[in-house]
């Protein structure tokens, strides 16, 4: 199966974190308006308790599958007994996840059907079988797939959810979204993998780095998700709506960066089974110089626009969020560089351990901060205890990357998106002294900063901006291409 190249795949993934992105900007204000901020903290409170469930449902044997799989995926042989072998994993975890959750389920009485109806994404994302696809680097069919089904999610949001007691819908649209999403994936991926069950799992093998990215994954999802679940029994429902606004747009921008890490895995892994080193360090140094050249421009913008964001998507009873994004902007730098240690160093060089004791570290200082701020400082205590969250699995993985971190150049990308980011700085003080709606402000101040920011790329003789620019001229090509064919049939 021929490849698309990297930076193809790189676009058409921010493609579909973008959608998600845009479609929450129009879904989320309508969302959060109609059902109000105690009902919209019900919701986000159970997502947040289903999240751990999901954790073992999946038992990080996504990452492992794309690492693993990408390293044999040109042996048909081994690649169908391999999944053979992952895929009746992820089902006796969902078992076993499930058996957990109807035992504790009566500690959450008040929000036990809306957990349960949550829990449906945790069937959803076993069937899904998504880590195939990534293996393939089957981006194209991922990208229209989501857009689908995130079109479908919005006229359901938008004709049923009306009232504030509508959040069961609510929840129920996002959850149909899921389920239809991986049955499709499910049905679509058949043609090209025959599912079977196998009591040959090859536990020896698989058992061991399965577990260390499991426990890594938990000690993540605590330090990520805790912060909600201890709002919620610390400081109230409506403490974990306000910072539900922070966290979805502090969450929707790493995902967009994190798409980059996404696409590279697989390609990374490859790489490295094959002993290429000159293409496995190639790759590196261009994700690093792509993900500082869209996270530094972000993140200056989120700051700068911090409240007219929040009015936007969520109004004006939600400002008190100003303060939590701000901080969690600032903790999106060090995430940001975190992940690439993580993703593109020591995940395709089966350092999955080392990912296990900076999550760990950082999660246990977490909870015991979260436990001395939030009760005072509600939602801003929680987004400084994941700033200093991330500043110390940043420090910790940067400590065991060094060896490869160190050969890489970067000096030349962190002056030209500096420059960059202070020419937005000017621009957004330049619009200050007019009198804008937040909207309005948003809006001048992106096209204003795209185009600028592009130019002093291209002043530096950046090959970053250059490559965007070919690779968004033949997903465009493609289209067109597509749309005429689609015409003369």
């Amino acid at each position: 199966m021929k490849n698309n190249s990297m930076k193809y795949n790189i676009l058409l993934n921010s493609i579909r974190i973008l959608s998600s992105i845009i479609f929450p900007l129009i879904t989320f204000p309508y969302s959060s308006r109609i059902l109000q901020v105690e009902n919209l903290g019900k919701v986000n409170f159970t997502s947040s308790i289903v999240s751990y469930f999901l954790l073992l449902a999946t038992l990080g044997i996504p990452t492992y599958a794309i690492r693993e799989g990408s390293r044999l995926k040109n042996d048909r042989d081994k690649f169908n007994k391999f999944t053979d072998q992952i895929f009746t994993l992820s089902l006796l975890s969902l078992t076993l996840s499930y058996v957990i959750l109807f035992l504790i389920i009566p500690i959450f009485d008040g929000y036990r059907n809306l957990i349960l109806l949550q829990s449906l994404t945790m069937i959803g994302t076993t069937i899904g079988v998504e880590w195939v696809y990534s293996i393939y680097e089957q981006y194209e069919y991922i990208t229209i797939r989501s857009i689908v089904f995130q079109l479908i999610s919005l006229i359901l949001l938008i004709i049923f959810v009306k009232n504030p007691e509508d959040y069961y819908i609510y929840a129920g649209i996002s959850v149909l979204s899921n389920v239809g999403s991986s049955v499709l994936n499910y049905v679509n991926i058949r043609k090209q993998v025959k599912f079977k069950l196998t009591t040959k799992l090859n536990l020896k093998k698989h058992i061991y780095p399965i577990l260390i990215i499991f426990s890594t994954s938990i000690a993540t999802t605590f330090y990520v998700n805790s912060d909600m679940t201890m709002i919620g029994i610390l400081a109230g429902d409506y403490s974990v709506g306000i910072y539900s606004v922070s966290v979805r747009i502090y969450t929707i921008v790493k995902s967009l960066v994190s798409s980059i890490y996404i696409v590279t895995l697989p390609r990374l892994s490859y790489y490295i089974s094959e002993s290429d080193e000159e293409r496995t360090l190639h790759l590196m140094q261009k994700i690093l110089n792509l993900a500082l050249t869209v996270t530094l421009p972000i993140l200056t913008g989120l700051i700068l626009l911090s409240e007219e964001i929040i009015e936007v998507i969520s109004g004006s009873n939600y400002l008190e969020a100003n303060t939590s994004l701000i901080i969690l902007s600032i903790a999106l730098l060090f995430s940001v560089l975190a992940s690439f240690f993580a993703n593109a160093i020591l995940l395709p060089r089966r350092g999955e351990r080392f990912l296990l004791i900076a999550s760990v570290i950082s999660a246990v200082g977490n909870i015991l901060l979260n436990l001395l701020l939030i009760p005072r400082f509600k939602q801003d205590g929680a987004a400084f205890t994941t700033l200093i969250a991330e500043i110390t699995i940043f420090l910790i993985l940067l400590y065991y990357s060094f060896t490869y971190v160190r050969i890489l150049k970067f000096s030349k990308k962190i002056i030209s998106s500096t420059v960059g980011c202070i020419l937005i700085i000017i621009l957004n003080n330049f619009l200050s002294s007019y009198i804008l709606t937040p909207f309005e402000h948003i809006s001048y101040l992106v096209v204003s900063s795209i185009v600028g920011y592009y130019f002093v790329l291209l002043a530096f003789i950046d090959e970053e901006a250059k490559e965007i620019k070919v690779a968004v001229e033949r997903v465009i090509f493609k289209l067109l291409k597509r749309s005429g064919k689609n015409r003369s049939s």
